[in-house]
């Protein structure tokens, strides 16, 4: 019976050492510059490729793996996974240079053409701050216009031949099109940025919109929302409800957008980071996103978002700042995450959140669910470019 035991100890044992090593392999994948060494330096130490691989497709990293491996000179260790990997990675590349350009035009051009300004959210815009094209995979593009040029935008898109998927409602704040042109894209134009019954922010759509600079997104003239403000608008998208920080991209894209603008010599400026935060009532969430972007080299002073450390969010925060937070983030309930990244001086907000969580049947049943036996062929895309 001691022997057992003792297998059973010596086989967690090998299980932790894995997941930390994976782990630390996919956070270094997130950073603008890997490094080598300590990407064989985690191989070495016992990561799993196997579960890396499948991994990095459920946090989108596919292709900055690649990059990760290729630079430490791995790619050789990768096995039965190495084609997958290589046709995924140069699928996304492609997509990046011929796709995407398309598909902004297609959705950017027509709203211009209507003395429209739309600003550029995530995706593409965050993309362009990548260090090469391909590195950050996208499903969709979404463009922040103000509600009351939401049905004129609309008529000027169905004029190039996008087609409503998904419409606005009650609880809704976007309207999902698609285009044959570009089928495996989606849009999203918005008007807002949470649903009504789940917001745990004050940012306002409309004077983020107000706020908007001139850009050039994927080769088309374009807006964007100012460095301040877009940390804190992803950020908080990588926090909120449904999201609560399940994929790595979403810091990836905080590392990427930070590291831009220190090389440009516009570095950020982290007091106003917290001082615009603490107006849109979302401390915890940047807070929470800007700690896990530490993983990824991002160099954020140290004491100026304080988290919570006491009670039940105390012990949700170190669960959520984990190194294994990637590879453990379904033993957490979605409506415990949701109640602990609330901001400190919204409880009643949290409290609203977590009794529609509940009310709705997303209590203990509703937690984020990851698959225990992970295929090995997850690139769909690749293999159907």
């Amino acid at each position: 019976m001691s022997g057992e035991r003792s297998d059973a100890a010596t086989a967690q044992t090998v299980q932790t050492v894995q997941t930390v090593q994976t782990a630390r392999l996919l956070w270094e994948s997130c950073r603008p510059a890997p490094d080598p060494a300590a990407v064989r330096r985690a191989l070495c130490d016992g990561a799993d490729l196997s579960l890396a691989v499948a991994s990095a497709a459920e946090h989108r990293l596919v292709p900055l793996l690649w990059r990760a491996l290729g630079a430490a000179e791995a790619l050789d260790q990768l096995g039965a996974e190495r084609d997958d990997l290589a046709a995924a990675a140069d699928a996304f590349h492609m997509e990046a240079l011929l796709l995407i350009p398309r598909a902004v035009a297609l959705a950017i051009r027509p709203l211009t053409a209507a003395g429209l300004e739309p600003v550029v959210l995530k995706g593409p815009e965050v993309a362009s701050r990548y260090p090469a094209p391909g590195l950050r995979p996208m499903e969709d593009i979404d463009v922040l216009l103000p509600q009351a040029e939401h049905a004129r935008a609309l008529d000027a898109l169905r004029g190039v031949g996008w087609q409503v998927a998904r419409a606005a409602g009650v609880d809704l704040y976007d309207t999902v099109l698609t285009h044959p042109e570009v089928p495996s894209l989606l849009l999203e134009l918005h008007y807002g940025l949470e649903r009504t019954t789940q917001r745990v922010t004050a940012l306002d759509p409309r004077a983020l919109w107000e706020r908007r600079q001139p850009t050039e997104c994927a080769g088309t003239p374009a807006f964007r929302l100012p460095l301040t403000e877009e940390l804190v608008v992803l950020a908080a998208h990588a926090g909120k409800p449904h999201h609560r920080f399940v994929r790595l991209i979403w810091i990836a894209d905080l590392a990427m957008v930070a590291n831009d603008a220190a090389e440009r010599g516009t570095p950020v400026d982290w007091d106003a980071v917290h001082g615009f935060a603490r107006e849109a009532r979302c401390v915890t969430v940047v807070g929470v996103a800007l700690a896990m972007a530490r993983r990824a080299g991002v160099e954020v002073p140290h004491g100026l978002f304080t988290l919570p450390t006491r009670g039940w969010r105390g012990e949700t925060m170190r669960r959520l700042l984990s190194e294994t937070w990637p590879l453990t983030n379904g033993g957490v309930p979605g409506y415990r995450l949701d109640y602990a990244l609330g901001t400190t001086d919204g409880r009643g907000q949290r409290m609203k959140v977590l009794l529609v969580r509940l009310a709705s049947g997303h209590g203990i049943r509703g937690r984020i669910r990851r698959t225990t036996e992970l295929p090995r062929r997850v690139f769909s895309r690749a293999e159907h470019p």
